[in-house]
């Protein structure tokens, strides 16, 4: 059955295993659970920190360009001096084309270099920026800085010109281009970009006069970016773009690949959620988006999740590799538990299964104290112990009164007589005496003397030589009785006649003999034989009378089996002296190795009895071997 296995150990180490399990797993899926949101909620405020730090950066040096501008847009100086420029620039050109004096000119550039000093001191010592230009609406243009001095442009050729001129509330801040003015200044071989703002420029009238553009390097405005892109290691990707979607930063983006990602902005210009799903590469990311009020640019940091959670997914894979060795521990411990528990109890059942009935109270198997740790298991030991001391009494009380039960029973058969054989021996010598037959009478009265004298002796034990005499005596009774009639023959191995058998157990075999076989016609003989054979003695009684009806030895054997099955032994009767009484009696002292077999041989019966032999002839085995019927 699937219970046969189950044990105390196997149920508690089960149990413990099983409540660790469930305990340790609920820990761990907690502890990983709120680990793990610790360490998501770092990793996006340490990019949404990173974006709004890299957003402040640029939103910075926009500032510088947009104060530089200011400055110039505001100073009185400066649109004095470039209204006067212009003035004398456009007069200039008319009075060298009719000859006037070189005294203009001069004034012309007197004033150019005084425009130069406080464009100069406009931008300042630090030079937040790297150019400045202003235009007017025709075709001039004056720079200070690396390009100083006048030039000529044309206002339909530059792509910005329209934007700035319709653009009259602000500034505008133009795309990056690339720049080789500026790159000749740049020891890099690499082509320099620039990027501009642009402002419209009034006079005290507040009436447009011009264009102001303050121009730094691109490289230097998103340092920030740049440096961010070649240093992170989440190999995040930063995009940044204006307001019509236009890609400010990086210079070589492909417009259809971020385009997903600038359409995630909201209508108040944040992010609408920080999980992106790209259906065209199939991967997730994290978004940190930051659009400034101040330059209308949005910041953006497109990260793949599986980059930035890698320190979660590393921590994820140590916690569960602590998780089980911990867990394999604490199995362990249980195990160590579940032993330690079960131990002394293994002792105790040793201890119960390997003591014999003599060692019941001798303790001769198991020791006085388990001495396990365990309070209730050290109780339970020496309640047993105790129990085998009061067990040990109880049958010796018990043996006591089953052997005075037995010895009653023994002599209780052995005082049982057929009251016919008195009855027909007492009628035998009265007619005999009525015959005046003397000697017939005195030997028939010294046999049943003797007889009476062996029948009523106490013990239960004789020698079988002692058995085989009285029977003589009892059929020589008989012999007197029946005269020619009755025949007999002893033939008994010399070896037995000390042997120790119950007493009066082969006379009552001869008596049932005699009576089956005087139910039919004489002459009657009957024949006592006994052998050695191994280890074990037999005696056979033989008649040539008519044999066991069937009927009778059906019921003989039924009761048989049941004694053997049951290993009870009936409730014996003193009303004769049958073939089950001498069959108990010999269950009595051989047990299991009693031989009893009857068997119908066509010319009468033979019942067979016998036992195992003991050393010295004293017969007192009750060992374990097979009760052979038939």
């Amino acid at each position: 059955m699937w219970t046969k296995h189950r044990n105390i150990r196997s149920i508690l180490f089960s149990t413990y295993s099983f409540i660790i399990v469930i305990v340790f797993t609920v820990l761990v899926a907690w502890f990983y659970l709120w680990a793990s949101d610790l360490l998501r909620k770092n990793a996006t405020d340490t990019l949404e920190s990173m974006g709004q730090s890299m957003q402040d950066n640029i939103d910075s040096e926009f500032h510088k360009l947009n104060d530089v501008s200011l400055n110039v847009m505001y100073s009185n100086l400066v649109k004095n001096h470039f209204q006067s420029y212009l003035s004398l620039t456009t007069n200039s050109g008319a009075k060298q084309r009719e000859n006037v004096s070189a005294t203009s000119a001069e004034k012309s550039v007197q004033n150019a270099k005084e425009l130069t000093d406080i464009l100069t001191a406009a931008i300042g010592p630090s030079r937040p920026v790297e150019q400045l230009y202003l235009y007017d609406f025709k075709s001039k243009v004056y720079g200070n800085g690396f390009d100083n001095g006048e030039r000529s442009y044309v206002p339909q050729d530059k792509p910005w010109f329209n934007t700035v001129i319709n653009n009259a509330a602000g500034k505008y801040i133009a795309l990056p281009v690339p720049d080789e003015e500026m790159s000749r200044f740049i020891s890099s071989q690499e082509k320099q970009f620039s990027i501009s703002l642009f402002r419209l420029f009034y006079d005290n009238y507040n009436t447009p006069m011009g264009i102001i553009e303050v121009k730094q390097y691109f490289n230097r405005i998103f340092k920030s970016a740049i440096d961010f892109t070649e240093r992170n290691p989440y190999q995040a990707k930063v995009l940044v773009y204006n307001n019509a979607n236009e890609i400010i930063y990086p210079t070589n983006a492909d417009k259809e690949r971020y385009l997903p990602y600038m359409q995630y902005k909201g209508a108040d210009g944040t992010a609408k959620d920080q999980i992106f799903y790209n259906q065209d590469t199939g991967e997730k990311a994290l978004l940190s988006l930051h659009y400034s009020d101040f330059t209308g640019l949005s910041t953006v940091i497109i990260v793949s999740e599986s980059k930035l959670l890698s320190p979660l997914f590393t921590f994820a894979k140590r916690t569960v590799l602590v998780a089980l060795v911990i867990l394999l521990l604490a199995i362990l411990l249980s195990f160590l538990a579940a032993k330690r528990i079960t131990m002394p109890i293994q002792k105790i059942h040793r201890s119960m299964r390997t003591m014999r009935l003599e060692d019941l109270g001798s303790e001769r198997v198991a020791v006085p104290q388990l001495n396990s740790g365990l309070n209730e298991l050290d109780q339970l030991y020496w309640s047993f112990m105790k129990m085998s001391t009061r067990l040990k009494q109880s049958m010796d009380e018990l043996l006591m009164s089953q052997h005075q039960e037995l010895q009653a029973k023994l002599i209780a058969l052995q005082t049982q007589m057929n009251p016919h054989f008195l009855y027909n021996t007492l009628t035998t010598i009265q007619v005999m005496a009525q015959e005046n037959m003397n000697a017939e009478i005195v030997a028939m009265t010294e046999n049943m003397s003797d007889f009476l004298r062996y029948f009523s002796a106490d013990g239960s034990l004789v020698a079988l030589k002692e058995e085989v005499l009285h029977t003589r005596k009892y059929l020589e009774i008989n012999q007197i009785r029946f005269g020619r009639k009755l025949h007999f023959e002893f033939d008994i191995d010399e070896q037995l006649t000390e042997l120790r058998i119950p007493k009066l157990i082969i006379q009552p075999l001869v008596e049932n003999a005699l009576k089956f076989a005087t139910k039919h016609q004489p002459p009657w003989t009957i024949h006592v034989r006994g052998t050695i054979s191994g280890n074990h003695w037999q005696v056979e009684v033989a008649d040539t009378g008519e044999g066991f009806s069937e009927e009778s030895l059906h019921v003989l054997h039924g009761k048989i089996k049941e004694i053997d099955k049951t290993n009870v032994l009936p409730l014996l009767q003193l009303n004769g002296m049958g073939l089950l009484n001498i069959y108990i009696r010999m269950k009595l002292m051989y047990g299991n190795d009693t031989i009893f077999r009857i068997v119908n041989d066509g010319q009468g019966a033979t019942v067979m009895i016998g036992g195992t032999l003991s050393q010295g002839g004293i017969n007192e085995h009750h060992g374990h071997g097979g009760t052979a019927v038939s």
